[in-house]
């Protein structure tokens, strides 16, 4: 079987824009739907708690709660450079 003409018969590996990317969106899909909600809501669109409570429908203690354990959920698993991995391995 051939391959049709305009498709490339390899695959280019990702970039590393696009690795980064791939591993933060895994990150957060291994939150609760609220807590991806609240942390996306607060970190990239600068919304209040206030008004974060509002849209998801839960309190806003609650809605702090989501953004911490997101924030260190997804310090935990950052990507790092080969150097700091190979000298986080050697300790």
């Amino acid at each position: 079987m051939s391959i049709p003409s305009g498709i490339p018969d390899t695959v280019a590996a990702p970039s590393n824009a696009e690795r980064v990317w791939l591993e933060f969106l895994a990150a957060l899909r291994s939150l609760a739907p609220e807590a991806q909600a609240a942390f996306v809501l607060h970190e990239v669109f600068e919304t209040s708690y206030v008004d974060i409570a509002e849209l998801i429908g839960q309190p806003e203690d609650v809605c702090r709660a989501h953004v911490e354990r997101a924030r260190i959920h997804a310090w935990t698993l950052r990507p790092r450079p080969a150097g700091d991995r190979e000298e986080a391995s050697r300790s």
